[in-house]
């Protein structure tokens, strides 16, 4: 059904300039509004793993829905994407920097989802990803060999320097 304009029956509706389909103007939510949820919750994911080594809470390891590691799912898309957007030049590592930026071209929400993603890929790039490795390394004891603790200063080390040279080439290209 085609609605009709509201000052003539033989003229179909048009959008005005500036109309954005992304938004539902009685409530503001648009399409990156889930998205900035979803990535909320994979940050709350990995800050507690980050800060603690592990994603379950108690000795019972029992998940709780805010930091299940199904929540880590969305860094599958999140951390090549961020990191490609860094070296194109088209999102700044600091996520202050991005915020603004991104809320200037596209909205809040949009900021939010961006500042968001930035600040969890900066933590994978330079700290998590180690963290991680010696974490979910350890029950895999069983199937391979141990790495000795005395190794597990290195894995910080490298994830370091890996981090610290994306950041490098992302400021060094955009110059």
């Amino acid at each position: 059904m085609v609605t009709q304009h509201p000052r003539s029956c033989r003229r179909p509706w048009r959008p005005k300039p500036g109309f954005s389909f992304s938004q539902v103007a009685a409530l503001n939510f648009d399409y990156y509004t889930p998205f900035a949820i979803v990535s909320f919750f994979t940050l709350l994911t990995t800050l507690k793993l980050t800060l603690t080594g592990r994603v379950t809470i108690g000795p019972d390891r029992k998940n709780f829905i805010l930091f299940h590691p199904y929540w880590l799912g969305p860094l599958v898309v999140m951390v090549p994407y961020v990191i490609g957007q860094y070296l194109k030049g088209a999102l700044s590592p600091w996520p202050v920097a991005t915020f603004v930026a991104v809320q200037a071209k596209a909205g809040p929400w949009a900021a939010l989802l961006a500042g968001i993603s930035t600040t969890t890929v900066d933590l994978w790039m330079f700290w998590t990803t180690a963290t991680a490795l010696i974490t979910f390394t350890v029950p895999m004891a069983t199937v391979y060999e141990p790495i000795p603790r005395s190794m597990h200063k290195y894995f910080h080390i490298v994830n370091l320097i890996a981090g610290a040279f994306v950041i490098y080439r992302s400021l060094a290209g955009n110059t």
